[in-house]
């Protein structure tokens, strides 16, 4: 579902703000789509005729929230100038930032784990928003010489939105703090990104 619909269409924006009001208030498993038509004060057939069906009203307000926080993502990013860092920085902006973001905080609640799974993994423009954040790093780190043969971008992402939202939702046995992350992503993300000889100093914050 295109972003710039999203803003160019005042009715449809009152709509995903509502939307947006009930997954605060109810949750993610428990928002239906009479509570949003109540919330916006409009028929259910108007809800299903404006967005298709529940999970695509829930997508959208997902992805509309998800290009605010990819925006401010990328302004973070701009201090690095390195593959590495775009990669282990980004996972740890998202780690702190998701859960400040309610909606968002939603897809990665322990008890809607399995239903968040489906839709983020199933949305091509949430996967697209990942790709878009990395794609200019990607390119230049393949020019570069410094991107392990096998890896590709899509698969990447998938890859990452998965470990992401299951660091969300299941802590681990210790609490890690910004470096323990910083090193556990470096260990276990970059060797699937980058070559054997790409410098690990690199990765550094």
């Amino acid at each position: 579902m295109p972003s710039s619909t999203l803003e160019t269409d005042p009715a449809r924006e009152r709509l995903l703000d509502a939307a947006e009001e009930c997954l605060r208030r109810y949750g993610l498993s428990k928002t239906t789509v009479e509570d949003v038509a109540r919330a916006a004060g409009l028929s259910r057939a108007t809800v299903y005729r404006q967005v298709g069906s529940r999970d695509a009203l829930v997508a959208a307000v997902a992805v509309r929230e998800a290009e605010r926080c990819a925006a401010d993502a990328v302004d973070h990013l701009q201090q690095f100038d390195d593959i590495a860092s775009w990669v282990v920085e980004g996972m740890l902006f998202c780690l702190r930032d998701i859960p400040q973001r309610p909606v968002l905080a939603q897809l990665g609640a322990p008890q809607d784990l399995a239903a968040a799974s489906r839709l983020v993994l199933s949305s091509e423009r949430l996967l697209a928003i990942g790709a878009d954040i990395l794609r200019p790093m990607f390119e230049r780190a393949h020019r570069e010489g410094l991107l392990a043969p096998s890896v590709e971008l899509d698969t990447f992402i998938e890859w990452v939105l998965r470990i992401l939202m299951s660091l969300l939702a299941v802590p681990g046995p210790v609490h890690r703090d910004d470096d323990a992350l910083r090193r556990l992503l470096r260990a276990m993300l970059l060797p699937a990104v980058l070559r054997d000889r790409a410098p690990a100093a690199q990765t550094s914050a």
